[in-house]
């Protein structure tokens, strides 16, 4: 049953449709709730959570057997610390200002959005914030600060980053109530609170200039370098100024990784996190994950001193260069011909018209797989993993989670691009028969 209300205190007069569904949740245009729900709500909430502290556990008692039981501390100065909460505050409130301060890097459009049509500006600064985060870290190092000491606030800093994630989603879940109905999230507004405040009522919150979904990703992305700039100090401090090799390869293929990522950041824009997802806990939780469980391989190497030898490393790195031209190059690929398919880099690179007056391509990379970009990606993770050796599969869970986000968004990518192309998919899908692995899946 469809029903037309106004919602938004911002504008009254817009309308929208909604509808029920049988949890007697409704939903804006129709679209089913994802994530399973509610309940789905509730499992992803404790469990991505759940998982952060885990992982930090490892990390603070070296102990890296999977299956092992954590011991958490009972103090709660062990878990809450006055100068961990304001390092954490103050630095985010440091990477809001260096977004909105007109410093560094160009201004540029994003996509379209589905309802207004509007193209949101975005100040593409990130690899400029980035060194700028790097250098205070090394003048805070020269200048006597033990940075190294954050190694043993890892507990409190999560928590501090939990603390700060949960204030954000909930003062968005109200600041929703004065947004324009055309920048609801259609799957953040079904009625049911925890849900919406889950998936996130607004797709694109922004204060002026500040886009906060923007900024909270580049900080997760950032404070991963960070945290890795801390392992790689405190191992330099344990070793005698000689880090092992492993480390430093790891963190060398991890660093590159996200200044490719920042030099490439116009790309950002066009993810499916930024142009589709609701900024809620759903989307925050995943943010902090990124510092605190992407850095868990520096972490190991840094306590457990592990050593392959240069001829095994040499051959991880081959392994990550492949993944990384795979996914560079990819990338390059269908951005440039989303751009522009009359373009020389990509006018050569054979593609296929449907009714719906675009083209789809099916050569280069886009021949061998419809998502070569996942399939470097992977490789890239796995890369990571493999210098910490066989011995635990912990530093392999980083792997494993992105395997299985990049299966399920294929699927999602797969349905919505069959509805939107329908026969002529089915048409470009017997072509390129291959998900992500050629000739596997």
């Amino acid at each position: 049953m469809k029903i037309t209300f106004r919602q938004s205190r911002k504008d009254p007069q817009e309308t929208v449709e909604w509808s029920h569904n049988h949890d007697g949740t409704s939903n804006k245009n129709g679209d089913g709730v994802k994530n399973g729900g509610p309940l789905g709500a509730l499992f992803f909430t404790v469990f991505f959570t759940g998982y952060i502290y885990f992982v930090v556990e490892k990390c603070n008692s070296g102990q890296w057997n999977l299956f092992r039981w954590p011991q958490f501390p009972t103090l709660t100065e062990d878990y809450i610390d006055i100068e961990a909460v304001l390092i954490c505050l103050v630095w985010f409130m440091v990477q809001c200002i260096l977004y909105i301060l007109p410093i560094a890097g160009q201004i540029e459009k994003g996509l379209p959005l589905k309802e207004s049509g509007q193209s949101l500006q975005y100040r593409l600064n990130a690899l400029f914030v980035l060194m700028l985060n790097i250098s205070g870290f090394v003048f805070a190092e020269l200048l006597g600060f033990r940075v190294s000491t954050l190694s043993k606030k890892l507990l409190q800093l999560t928590t501090a980053g939990v603390i700060l994630i949960l204030f954000i989603s909930s003062m968005l879940y109200v600041k929703a109530y004065w947004v324009s109905n055309l920048n609801l999230n259609r799957h953040g507004n079904t009625g049911n609170v925890f849900y919406d405040w889950f998936q996130g009522r607004e797709l694109n919150p922004r204060w002026w200039f500040l886009d906060l979904k923007y900024v909270c990703f580049r900080s997760g992305i950032i404070g991963w370098v960070m945290l890795n700039l801390v392992n790689i100090v405190k191992a330099y401090e344990e070793g005698k100024g000689h880090p092992t090799y492993n480390l430093i390869l790891v963190f060398g293929m991890q660093l590159t990784y996200v200044v490719d990522c920042f030099w490439f950041e116009d790309a950002l824009l066009v993810s499916r996190d930024i142009v589709h997802e609701g900024l809620g806990y759903n989307l925050l939780v995943q943010f902090l994950m990124i510092p605190f469980c992407f850095a868990v391989q520096t972490r190991y190497l840094l306590q457990t001193k592990f050593i392959l030898p240069w001829y095994t490393l040499t051959g991880i790195f081959i392994l990550y260069f492949t993944g990384y031209i795979i996914y560079r190059d990819s990338n390059q690929q269908k951005n440039n011909f989303r751009k522009n398919p009359n373009s020389p880099s990509v006018s050569h690179l054979e593609s296929m018209p449907t009714a719906s007056g675009k083209s789809l391509l099916v050569g280069g990379w886009w021949g061998l797989c419809r998502h070569p970009n996942y399939l470097g990606d992977i490789i890239i993770s796995i890369s990571y993993a493999l210098p910490t050796g066989l011995n635990h599969f912990l530093p392999y869970m980083g792997s494993l989670f992105l395997i299985l986000l990049l299966i399920d968004r294929e699927s999602r990518d797969y349905a919505e691009c069959k509805r939107k192309y329908g026969s002529d998919w089915d048409r470009y899908c017997s072509r390129v028969k291959y998900r992500i692995i050629p000739y596997i899946y």
